[in-house]
């Protein structure tokens, strides 16, 4: 994982995908921003030896996301995104709201894993009883708004269909 712990100053897949692959020789897998065929090519094309695609599964028919949930992905903006370690006490991407904003995306008294989760667990249930998700991780890419829902086999063939193998 290459990240800091300053995200104003986080750099995404695709300008650290070169430097990374010069870096190393262990295969490199691409994750962050990959939502569509294109963004499986580009990677590919950059030297990853694979794609971990999260976001888009989020919208599977399988998926147990929340209907808030996936309805905020369809309609996620970049900007709309930031790292956080406040829900899982490790730094993954989501979409910002009212906890986030009043927390700080970044916290040092946040939790370690895994007992960040269970810490924000009731005062998330309470909120989510009453129909509120200011306190629910709504975890998301930057490129969540360009995801669409379908069954995972069908968003597999999205992401692959156009790929030579």
């Amino acid at each position: 994982m290459v990240l800091n712990r300053n995200p104003d100053s986080q750099s995404g897949l695709f300008a650290l995908l070169p430097a990374v692959r010069k870096a190393v020789r262990l295969p490199v897998i691409a994750a962050g921003g990959v939502s569509d065929a294109a963004a499986v090519r580009a990677a590919l094309g950059l030297g990853a030896s694979a794609v971990q695609v999260g976001t888009a599964f989020l919208l599977a028919d399988e998926a147990l996301t929340k209907p808030a949930h996936r309805a905020a992905i369809q309609t996620a903006r970049p900007e709309d995104t930031v790292v956080t370690n406040l829900f899982s006490g490790g730094a993954a991407r989501g979409l910002y709201n009212r906890f986030i904003r009043e927390a700080g995306p970044m916290n040092d008294a946040a939790l370690p894993f895994p007992l960040a989760g269970a810490a924000a667990g009731a005062l998330k249930a309470a909120a989510e009883k009453q129909g509120c998700y200011d306190f629910s991780p709504f975890w998301a890419g930057q490129n969540a708004g360009l995801c669409r829902p379908g069954s995972a086999a069908e968003i597999v063939e999205r992401l692959c269909g156009s790929i030579e193998r």
